[in-house]
């Protein structure tokens, strides 16, 4: 009867260390969709687009979710922010696509006028190559923790388990030796009556 209760203990565990291992991914696979997100930022104004070109869509699409505004505003890309200067921004970005220019040499040339801070997209380089690591890294650690925790708990669980096999042979063994004496004594009972 112990034996059994050790045994549901452990795999009480198992379920508890299955569920939290659960939680830990999703909580890994939901910070990754919001840094997505965060990088990304989708368009919350629906603006209406003329039908053009569409390499020049993107180029401006592009341009548009990779630069912030510097209207002093809340901190939002030119696609997303709606004041009168992130309007201004877009009618200089068509023109200077309309006139030829890269999306390259648009961005670094905005860039270099109001400053790097003015940038959407984190460049990997610096410090900033950290952030773009440690999530694989904290993901890599939580599975080796995890991998750890399991075969530590499938160890114990193995253990228990030949633990009371070895209880219950040896009780058979006790209760086979215990019915060979009480059989001894009943027939030498029977042989004095």
């Amino acid at each position: 009867m112990k034996t059994q209760r050790f045994l549901h203990s452990a795999l009480s565990n198992k379920v508890v260390l299955r569920n939290f291992v659960c939680f830990i991914i999703l909580f890994v696979a939901c910070s990754l969709v919001m840094m997505g997100q965060a990088q990304t930022e989708t368009d919350r104004v629906a603006t209406p687009k003329k039908v053009e070109d569409p390499e020049f869509v993107s180029n401006l699409e592009e341009l548009l979710t990779t630069v912030y505004c510097y209207c002093g505003c809340t901190r939002e890309t030119i696609k997303v922010c709606v004041c009168g200067t992130a309007l201004a921004i877009e009618a200089s970005f068509k023109d200077e696509l309309t006139n030829g220019k890269s999306v390259d040499q648009i961005r670094t040339a905005y860039l270099e006028e109001y400053g790097p801070q003015f940038s959407a997209v984190m460049p990997a380089e610096g410090i900033n190559v950290l952030a773009y690591v440690m999530p694989a890294v904290i993901f890599v650690l939580i599975g080796g923790v995890v991998f750890v925790a399991l075969r530590k708990s499938t160890r114990s669980i193995h253990g228990a388990i030949v633990t009371s096999d070895a209880q219950a042979e040896s009780e058979t063994q006790v209760s086979a030796d215990a019915v060979k004496q009480v059989e001894a004594e009943l027939e030498k009972y029977k042989q004095e009556n």
